[in-house]
């Protein structure tokens, strides 16, 4: 198991949702939460499509190598996630 800490930028309107089906598509491969942080809304650097503002969340958690191309690939099909960025984080 190794630990990462996944940055999510989520479209605004339906957050709540977005955040839960994040958190059970964890749960699906496997990957123990650590600890979440809210970062709130924010206006973008510049627009992703149509959208000027996003969500900003931070999962800290832990899981195995393998399946973090798999959650990835879940991220990009999911239309209210905009940007996400996955890193190996040390210990």
């Amino acid at each position: 198991m190794r630990n990462y800490e996944i940055t999510n930028i989520l479209r605004e309107g339906n957050v709540e949702e977005t955040k839960s089906a994040v958190k059970d598509l964890l749960s699906k491969y496997n990957f123990t939460i650590q600890g979440e942080e809210d970062w709130g809304s924010k206006r973008l650097w510049h627009p992703v499509g149509q959208d000027e503002q996003g969500h900003f969340t931070l999962i800290k958690c832990s899981g195995a190598p393998q399946e973090v191309a798999k959650i990835e690939h879940e991220f990009k099909l999911n239309a209210n996630i905009l940007k996400t960025l996955v890193i190996r984080a040390n210990g």
